[in-house]
């Protein structure tokens, strides 16, 4: 069967934990096509896809492929005979995707021309009292994850995905969507927050828990841990956590946030483990070689409205190096031979496509750590760009200091 994963903001983030988690998980697939949005693939085993979207952070949606047509008119007759076949009261959601460069003129036409004849199934017979239709976003021209969860699209309805490529028109069904409020809730809700430090999205902590790509069960330690955020992705993954940071109030709000998340889950046996420590002692709590896996993010420098001029960038880059040779120092005593460490670093935007990355990546490989690329290399596309340094940029628009994810291995 053919599936389409609906990629997330960041395509090559999405496409890296995904591939990360289909070989863990000894998925057997191909690639059939890739773009910024989408990537479908053939799988032939049979997977149970709300489960497995549950545990990933970098898609979006899970859609399976219906078919394929040579023009709009027998997709949308192929449409009319979906909705005809739905018993009772009719929840119809749709979302369409243009599979072509430089195209954003045509695909506006099609959806204007798609989102009439909607109207008109609205109006005719079949649509008459029994038809509720869920619109897209005139601009993104698809329905977003909380619309579809909100509406129960996938299980008392139905989401149509309308994939246009030239002249033929690819239907795909909606068979599992992200469950947004739940990261919200792991975000917003949890009992202890600090909006005066930069805390990381429980969606990138989670996509950063699986590339680490270790077994359930085996133990992740962030030692810069703040209030938890990675703790708690890692311990609704099934690991065991350990956390210090050597700020005593942000070791007891991570406590405080997993308790609550223990609860707020239904964990039976939660395993973790967070104390006060600055780095350079965090051996005296933990055994040597015993960490399966470190995922961590440590401070990203002061926040700029502008950006700063290259004497600051280099005088904060300057400061951080002395943590981070700390740090990677005293991970190689407690990281296991050959495990992963996937850490985010600070990366200057100078302009929308440039950044200024920290200096120091070569000293961290004389102390013995080597740079593990995130994609295989039949992924790696326009779509989905990686760094000459074998990582991968998250940020926003607006944002002048980005977070460039990188996973080292330890030698």
């Amino acid at each position: 069967m053919k599936y389409v994963f609906h990629l997330g903001r960041i395509s090559a983030l999405s496409v890296a934990e995904l591939q990360t988690m289909l070989k863990k998980f000894k998925i057997n697939y191909s690639v059939k096509f890739l773009s910024k949005q989408l990537l479908t693939l053939d799988i032939e085993d049979e997977v149970k896809f709300r489960d497995f979207l549950v545990q990933i952070g970098g898609i979006k949606k899970i859609s399976e492929v219906i078919d394929t047509y040579p023009n709009q008119e027998i997709a949308f007759e192929k449409i009319i005979s979906i909705m005809e076949e739905m018993p009772g009261k009719k929840t119809i959601g749709y979302s369409l995707y243009s599979t072509e460069e430089n195209e954003d003129r045509k695909a506006k036409k099609i959806f204007e021309e798609i989102r009439k004849r909607f109207i008109d199934i609205k109006k005719s017979q079949i649509g008459k009292s029994n038809v509720r239709l869920i619109f897209p976003d005139n601009e993104t021209m698809e329905l977003n994850s909380a619309s579809i969860y909100k509406n129960k699209l996938t299980i008392r309805g139905i989401e149509l995905n309308i994939m246009t490529s030239g002249e033929k028109f690819v239907l795909s069904k909606t068979i599992t969507v992200q469950n947004i409020e739940s990261y919200s809730e792991r975000d917003y809700s949890r009992p202890k927050r600090d909006s005066h430090i930069g805390m990381i999205p429980p969606k990138l902590a989670q996509i950063m828990v699986n590339l680490a790509n270790i077994e359930k069960g085996k133990t992740i330690l962030d030692p810069f841990c703040g209030i938890g955020t990675i703790l708690q992705e890692a311990l609704l993954n099934d690991y065991k956590v350990v956390g210090s940071d050597a700020n005593e109030n942000q070791v007891e709000n991570s406590e405080e946030n997993l308790k609550w998340l223990s609860q707020k889950y239904i964990l039976d046996y939660p395993d973790f483990k967070i104390f006060q420590s600055d780095i350079k002692n965090i051996t005296r709590k933990i055994n040597p070689n015993s960490i399966d896996a470190i995922v961590t993010e440590s401070t990203l420098g002061p926040v700029y409205k502008k950006l700063p001029t290259m004497k600051e960038m280099k005088k904060n880059f300057e400061e951080l190096e002395k943590t981070y040779l700390r740090f990677f120092q005293t991970a190689k005593t407690v990281l296991r031979s050959n495990a992963n460490l996937v850490v985010t670093l600070p990366a200057y935007k100078i302009k929308p496509t440039q950044y200024m990355f920290t200096p120091f990546i070569d000293k961290l490989e004389k102390i013995g750590y080597s740079v593990t690329c995130p994609l295989d290399e039949g992924l790696i596309t326009k779509h989905t760009k990686i760094t000459s340094r074998n990582s991968i940029i998250y940020d926003r628009p607006d944002q002048i200091v980005a977070r460039e994810v990188i996973i080292f291995r330890n030698k």
